[in-house]
């Protein structure tokens, strides 16, 4: 027979439990913070095994993770921090990764139990390994929302838990310790709501008070194009989408370009045909959440004749996209983005590929979020302000995501459709229904009489939790876009063809 839970315990306070919380930490001996910590250990996950390192000296921090091929570095510097991906480039985060650091740090210094109002109770719970926690919401100024449980025996934070996408992740702790005043959990679970993409870490080694390497708070140098000069690279198309010719090893491919990925993605037929071999594996946020295939390591390819570096591509059945009637090779996504400038025009069928920063200004500047590794704006649907994504990889107008109706009753009419139709994507469709935007305002530019799709999935890229939707192809073909992620910059200027879609019939 299976254990019977515990009963609940008696009903403590939210001014309890946060004094229980501190008095924890204080009976730890993690009460004066070290000037100096360094640590190291040992990661699992993703089918592989690897190592991290983490640095503080002050308010200067580096934290490095390498899981087989793929490599990540974070660097903080006081309220600055930079983040350096497996493909090598370099972002500053000023967004909603901003807006979690901000939280996160309020958590791991205990600094929340000293000001309960950032927080709120929420009740008596289980952890999912069936322990008891209180179950805690802790919201500081500037920062995003929280969840927190808090270990009802040890009255230590047990785990944190935030929305990514379509799933909530999760940080769980456990083996606190506190060497030199330093409190560490040495062991932890990073969760993203499916467990077969779980990472765990393990601290082998703590060493505080001892002087730091200044080298290893160095800035980072982010992966760039090598372009001397801009490039004028020819576009195909294909049923609302856009398509560039690449050489990867010496082998010519044809490649989607989608600004809606976070990933450089090729297809396994195309891996093989250039001797590329899968490590562990890895999870595909498209149409569906799926499994890749893993991961490669690739020096570069090449557009246009400019070598893109590349550092890791992602292997993925690519099956869903074709051009033609066949099937393509790759996908590029964000760090290509991330690495050049990218002027696309769609009347010459045409983008201009140069390094960040070169091209001279061309349109109207529109604020970009790329914390995510995705271009995010706001935007005003029906005259409500609204996060989306910025998708060169959707073929549609606009896509809006069914918890984001919900949520706005009213805002969005879609009851008299009688039609469901596939919006198709990585990893396979997902239902829409039809649907009228009355007003679609990106910066200055009113666009009317939008045509959307209602994503009915509440799974997948297509029913994302921080965004209201994506802004297709279909819209982003009135304008000259150009895109500088890597220094936050999205340019629109109309097209001759330009159509503000007044004289469109409902």
């Amino acid at each position: 027979m299976g254990q019977t839970p515990a009963p609940a315990p008696s009903a403590l306070s939210l001014a309890q439990i946060l004094q229980a919380h501190t008095a924890a930490r204080a009976a730890l001996k993690a009460t004066v913070e070290p000037r100096t910590v360094q640590s190291s250990g040992t990661l699992d996950g993703l089918g592989v095994h690897g190592t991290f390192a983490f640095w503080r000296d002050g308010t200067r921090e580096r934290d490095d993770e390498i899981l087989g091929v793929r490599t990540q570095r974070t660097l903080r510097d006081g309220d600055r921090e930079y983040i350096q991906d497996a493909t090598g480039g370099v972002r500053v985060i000023r967004g909603l990764l901003l807006r979690r650091q901000i939280t996160e740090d309020a958590i791991d210094s205990g600094a929340f139990a000293k000001h309960p109002e950032y927080v709120t109770l929420l009740g008596y719970g289980r952890s999912a390994d069936g322990r008891a926690i209180w179950k805690l919401q802790v919201a500081p100024p500037g920062g995003s929302v929280y969840g927190v449980g808090i270990d009802a025996a040890t009255f230590m934070v047990d785990e944190k838990s935030y929305p990514e996408g379509d799933a909530i992740a999760t940080v769980d702790y456990a083996d606190y310790r506190a060497i030199g005043g330093a409190l560490i959990a040495f062991s932890e679970v990073d969760s993203n709501g499916d467990s077969a993409f779980d990472i765990s870490s393990h601290v082998d080694r703590v060493v505080v008070d001892q002087p730091v390497d200044p080298a290893v708070f160095a800035p980072f140098s982010p992966a760039v194009i090598d372009a001397a000069a801009p490039l004028r690279v020819p576009l195909d198309t294909s049923q609302g989408h856009l398509f560039v010719h690449v050489v990867v090893k010496g082998q010519p491919m044809l490649f989607l370009l989608d600004s809606g990925s976070q990933g450089l993605f090729i297809d396994p037929g195309a891996a093989r045909r250039v001797g590329l071999t899968g490590q562990g594996t890895m999870e595909v946020r498209g149409a569906r959440r799926t499994q890749g295939l893993g991961v490669a390591a690739l020096d570069s390819l090449q557009i246009g004749g400019a070598r893109l570096p590349v550092g890791v591509i992602s292997i993925v059945d690519l099956s869903s996209i074709t051009f033609d009637g066949k099937g393509v090779d790759g996908v590029l996504g964000f760090p290509f983005f991330a690495a050049s400038e990218l002027r696309i025009d769609p009347e010459k069928l045409e983008m201009i590929v140069a390094r960040p920063g070169t091209l001279a200004p061309l349109g109207t500047s529109i604020a970009v979020d790329t914390d995510r590794e995705l271009p995010e704006i706001t935007a005003l649907i029906n005259k409500y302000p609204a996060r989306f994504l910025v998708d060169t990889g959707n073929s549609n107008e606009l896509l809006v995501f069914h918890a984001f109706v919900d949520a706005h009753a009213g805002l969005i009419n879609y009851s008299n459709a009688r039609s469901f139709s596939p919006n198709r994507g990585v990893g396979g469709s997902s239902a829409v229904v039809p649907a009228m935007v009355d007003e679609l305002q990106i910066g200055p530019f009113k666009l009317y009489n939008r045509r959307a799709g209602i994503v009915l999935s509440n799974t997948g890229a297509f029913s994302d939790s921080e965004d209201a939707g994506n802004i297709g192809w279909a819209t982003l073909h009135n304008f000259v876009t150009t895109f500088d992620l890597a220094n936050q910059s999205l340019t629109l200027d109309p097209t001759r063809w330009y159509d503000d879609g007044r004289g469109r019939g409902r």
